[in-house]
């Protein structure tokens, strides 16, 4: 007669362990991680509290940066591409500047020169401006008249909207032709067309020969709301000037910008017979520079916000830890029942960590949504251009994730390295 075999205990166990799929365990170290934080729903929330003010920061933060870099690069093209401006030098008395323009010896002859003797420029536009009245019928309004080249349109990218600009003829005959801004031509003529009639500029009859495209406001000055002649008749007809108050070049690619600058540099040096270590009575405006400076100005701005962000998840992430410390001596009973019926190190470690990562990733969510929401109200409050990134959002969340795991690793270990004996002693 056969004896049946009893398995021992320890077979059993091996065996109805071996049952226990990696997916049951992940399963069942989840469920433990949720009921813990379950159990205290509002501590879990105040601890969250850290990583979603830092995650929503960041993404603030980096979408203020953005924007402004965009609203630069939008403020610039409506400038003109490319483009290098002439200004007058500073006059100095007893080693005190008189300021930007104080001293004024600019030609047309130098834009004409500029023109001629710079390869890497395309285009030059020669202005003076001066405030003026001008009148149609019963309408009047006082604004900017500007004396410009016939390229102006291309170098500030302000295309004409009906009829023509200035042309070549209309300067070396001083014509009395006028080109008018979109907010000029609504001020004089509201909605009829402008084109091919006449306005007093200054007590002087002009006839409008185009309109030009609304381009929008450029902080002080508004370049829809002018009238545009030629630089000749601005001058001798208008103001009797002698000086051109700028020169504006166009480069002929943004590479050649640097190239440009340097030609404009001699051939100024050259007509105003200045030594090349000289003192210049002119200075050269780079529009490159301009927007160099400003992106550097919103780098130091978005890094200043983004670290004290970043300072914002650390602390958060420090809060996790010293609630996972707390939490591991509250159920430090709980851990040596768990270990007592089976649990391994690395289950109490993964039940742990999985609790630390839940609340890093539900307040990196809670983070994006308050980020994505904030930067939105900023937009709609103070009419600033914001600029969200999917891979701006995608960076805070992953980093919140980090915080959770890096910061809640000691305790999950420190729970994991328990014995169970003591544990159950625990009171």
């Amino acid at each position: 007669m056969a004896v049946e075999e009893i398995p021992s205990p320890a077979a059993a166990n091996m065996a109805g362990e071996s049952k226990i799929t990696f997916g049951d365990k992940g399963l069942v170290n989840l469920t433990m991680a949720l009921r813990g934080l379950g159990a205290n729903k509002l501590r879990a929330f105040l601890t969250m509290l850290g990583v979603i003010i830092g995650v929503g920061a960041v993404i603030i933060a980096i979408a203020i940066g953005q924007g402004s870099r965009a609203a630069v690069a939008a403020s610039l093209q409506k400038l003109g591409t490319n483009v290098l401006t002439v200004f007058p030098g500073q006059q100095r008395s007893g080693g005190v500047s008189q300021g930007l323009g104080s001293t004024n010896t600019m030609v047309l002859a130098d834009a004409d020169a500029i023109l001629k003797d710079c390869p890497s420029v395309a285009r030059v536009s020669p202005q003076v401006n001066k405030n003026a009245q001008v009148k149609y019928k019963a309408n009047n309004t006082n604004t900017s008249i500007y004396g410009t080249g016939v390229d102006y349109p291309i170098i500030s990218n302000h295309p004409i909207a009906d009829g023509r600009y200035i042309t070549k003829a209309d300067i070396h005959s001083n014509a009395r032709v006028a080109v008018l801004g979109s907010t000029a031509s609504t001020n004089l003529f509201d909605t009829q067309n402008p084109v091919g009639r006449t306005v007093q500029i200054a007590g002087q009859s002009f006839k409008v020969v185009g309109l030009l495209q609304s381009k929008g406001g450029q902080g002080f000055r508004n370049p829809d709301d002018g009238v545009y002649v030629p630089i000749s008749t601005a001058m001798r007809r208008l103001f009797g000037l002698k000086n051109i108050q700028t020169i504006t070049c166009q480069a002929r690619t943004e590479t050649l910008m640097t190239q440009a600058q340097t030609e404009i540099d001699t051939v100024m040096r050259r007509q105003h017979k200045i030594a090349s270590d000289g003192n210049p009575d002119f200075i050269i405006f780079n529009q490159a520079d301009l927007a160099q400076a400003q992106n550097a100005q919103q780098d130091t701005f978005s890094s200043l916000i983004t670290y004290l962000a970043v300072v914002s998840l650390v602390v958060g992430g420090i809060g996790i830890m010293n609630i996972m410390l707390v939490s591991v001596t509250e159920r430090t009973r709980e851990i040596g029942v768990r270990k007592a019926i089976g649990a391994k190190r690395k289950d109490i470690l993964t039940q742990f960590l999985l609790e630390a990562l839940l609340l890093s990733l539900v307040g990196g969510l809670l983070g994006v949504a308050m980020g994505i929401g904030g930067a939105q109200l900023v937009q709609i409050k103070n009419g600033w251009t914001i600029v969200i990134q999917p891979q701006t959002v995608l960076l805070a969340f992953s980093f919140s994730a980090v915080v959770g795991v890096f910061f809640g690793f000691y305790p999950a270990f420190k729970a994991s390295q328990m014995n169970p004996i003591e544990a159950l002693r625990y009171e």
